[in-house]
């Protein structure tokens, strides 16, 4: 079959078993031929270990793919994250821009595993600017102390702690804090925590 052929067969989302199948060849073949259009930027691939590959094919090359929110997070966080949507970005991306990230999803699971990018901040004038940026720098603030309650984290600088009128907000909208060991950080950043210390457990130990 054609190269032009086969990739127009392929555009979509695609794993090994599904691209044997619409090219009607071996499980092996369509795994050389796919490992073919990656190399060639017509491929780009995500999951791994436990989870199937599923390979983004395009007819146009696709820029190089360099770690996303997903990835970043699941490279920290004993609690893994399921790709919803294929988040990609071109230049740098760290922790920093990851957790800020996280917390635009509003996704529980998300924001829970992205507590584990405090033990990899490097650079914390980055990340206030970033979440600054997104408005949400308390929402950052009260997700550091949940954090600094269970496992090591480096402290978010005093420049950066100064009083300033803070508004009402959740980490995931309308979910209040129901953890009464929590409420000391809601008071602080009044900030609602929608985890509770079981959720907590499960991003310390897997």
């Amino acid at each position: 079959m054609k190269h032009d052929d086969a990739l127009r067969k392929l555009e979509g989302l695609q794993t090994v078993e599904t691209a044997a199948e619409k090219l009607g060849i071996g499980r092996q073949s369509a795994l050389n031929l796919l490992s073919k259009l990656k190399k060639e930027q017509h491929a780009t691939v995500s999951g791994a270990g436990r989870r199937k590959r599923i390979y983004k094919i395009t007819m146009r090359k696709q820029r190089p793919r360099s770690e996303g929110m997903f990835d970043i997070i699941n490279k920290h966080s004993p609690m893994k994250i399921a790709e919803w949507y294929d988040h990609q970005v071109h230049g740098s991306y760290g922790p920093e821009e990851a957790l800020v990230d996280a917390l635009q999803t509003q996704s529980f699971r998300a924001i829970l595993a992205s507590m584990r990018l405090f033990s990899h901040i490097t650079d914390w004038p980055k990340l206030y600017k970033l979440a600054k940026q997104k408005n949400c720098w308390q929402k950052v603030g009260a997700l550091h102390d949940l954090a600094k309650k269970y496992f090591r984290v480096k402290e978010i600088p005093k420049s950066y702690l100064r009083k300033k009128a803070l508004h009402r907000a959740f980490l995931i909208k309308n979910y209040p804090t129901k953890e009464p060991a929590f409420y000391p950080i809601e008071k602080k950043w009044k900030t609602a925590i929608p985890f509770r210390k079981g959720d907590v457990d499960r991003v310390i130990t897997g």
